[in-house]
């Protein structure tokens, strides 16, 4: 007996296919004008203001491109438009809050570090190891933030605790992400169109287990 349409193998192809470049696009409206910017400005240390304050905006994108791939993980199935902005108006605050201030740390660190190695400052090494921590922090606190309602202060311990707890889900989401920079690096006109999707599900494909630990955990408490 023949398999119904939409149970063949390139009809799943094609929706997952269609959720990714949906979700890429909804993510890259969202952020528009940090796009105009990152292709029309050049990217020196003097417009760090500029890409901070187009930066802005970015957090709940995230969120919500974190929130529709995590639910296409476990279900394998989403309405790709409802589902981005329910969960961009959704975690809309939260993620600002959490935002705001991450970026204002990494635009911190920045300064620091392009300061330092100007003037061959010693403790250039300590603000980039410091810039390090906070991409790791933000590995566990967007998923985190799409998942869960957690306070702020809570939020960063969870997010560095779960570095540790959870270091081969960490390790496999830096893998992840460093080898969708590499194929963007060489193939950006292709990536462009998906590579904010894939990432956001690979990271919430390698966090499947540490997410259901940690709701069990808050579940309890």
């Amino acid at each position: 007996m023949a398999k119904p349409v939409t149970d063949r193998p390139a009809y799943i192809m094609m929706k997952y296919l269609y959720n990714f470049f949906m979700t890429n696009l909804y993510f890259i409206l969202c952020n528009l004008l940090f796009f105009i910017v990152f292709y029309l400005a050049d990217f020196v240390f003097e417009n760090i203001l500029l890409f901070y304050i187009t930066l802005i905006p970015m957090g709940p994108a995230i969120t919500a491109v974190l929130s529709t791939m995590g639910k296409l993980v476990r279900e394998k199935d989403i309405q790709v438009t409802r589902d981005f902005f329910k969960a961009y108006t959704l975690n809309f605050w939260p993620t600002m809050k959490y935002w705001f201030i991450q970026l204002t740390i990494l635009l911190i660190l920045a300064i620091d570090i392009g300061y330092s190695t100007n003037h061959s400052n010693i403790f250039s090494p300590v603000f980039f190891i410091l810039m390090i921590v906070c991409v790791f922090i933000m590995i566990y606190a967007f998923p985190i933030i799409s998942r869960f309602e957690v306070k702020l202060k809570n939020l960063f311990i969870v997010s560095i605790y779960s570095n540790f707890k959870y270091f081969k889900a960490t390790l496999l989401n830096i893998t992840s992400i460093g080898a969708f920079v590499i194929i963007y690096w060489n193939f950006p006109s292709i990536s462009f169109l998906f590579s904010i999707s894939l990432i956001g599900y690979f990271v919430m494909l390698n966090l499947q287990q540490p997410l259901k630990d940690l709701e069990m955990k808050m579940s309890k408490g």
